[in-house]
């Protein structure tokens, strides 16, 4: 189950990222609108969202519940991070010694 959710996380992030990409920024009309004279558009409504904006906030929603999902899951399950599982760093058993006659390097 968490595996699926997880590839299902993954898809979601890369749709999301392409549908992101593919549409046009409020600020792209911006030069035109002090050049045209056509101050309302740039100050007014922005007018019914689009098709594409409808299906990124869709998406957003269900990848946020996803995401809650996932941690639900991890968190029921018990597992600890990946930290907590790290061997803890063992003390140098040797150390090393410099010859007498060593000399600092200087620069």
């Amino acid at each position: 189950m968490l595996t699926l959710l997880i590839i299902a996380q993954v898809i979601l992030g890369f749709i999301l990222i392409g549908l992101i990409l593919i549409q046009k920024g409020k600020g792209a009309e911006m030069g035109v609108s002090f050049g045209a004279g056509a101050a309302d558009t740039l100050f007014g409504p922005t007018g019914a969202m689009s098709l594409l904006a409808k299906v990124t906030w869709v998406l957003a929603f269900i990848f946020m519940l996803n995401s809650i999902s996932i941690s639900y899951i991890v968190y029921r399950a018990g597992t600890k991070s990946i930290v907590q599982n790290a061997p803890t760093p063992q003390k140098p058993t040797k150390q090393l010694k410099l010859p007498a006659n060593a000399k600092p390097i200087t620069k």
